[in-house]
């Protein structure tokens, strides 16, 4: 092999070496979300909005903004059947067999 050819099978095994190891550290994402306390870089959300699932249990998130609202969500559970409820802001644990929940378009009545 050249030494040109050698040169180059140098470049390419270090440029895999180097993006396998971006790729297994989390790349540039990872280092972007680490931030020092008191940062002005965006922080995640604390939560997920609508519906998710957390260690196998489904939950609803409910994002919300100044004024607070409180909204209907409608929930479906193939052992009990569909029902609706009442959420604030925040995250709310469902039932184990509700299989989805969705903002119904409207806010609780006070």
């Amino acid at each position: 092999m050249s030494k040109s050819g050698r040169s180059r099978s140098l470049t390419i095994f270090t440029f895999i070496v180097t993006l396998g190891a971006a790729l297994f550290a989390g790349g540039p994402a990872a280092t972007a979300a680490t931030t020092h306390p008191g940062s002005s870089a965006i922080q995640p959300a604390q939560f997920t909005c609508g519906y998710h699932t957390i260690n196998g249990w489904p939950y609803y998130g409910h994002c919300d903004a100044p004024p607070r609202t409180d909204i209907v969500i409608n929930v479906y559970n193939f052992l009990e059947g569909d029902r609706t409820m009442c959420v604030k802001p925040g995250l709310t644990r469902l039932k184990q067999f509700d299989t989805y929940a969705a903002y119904a378009g409207r806010l609780c009545s006070a």
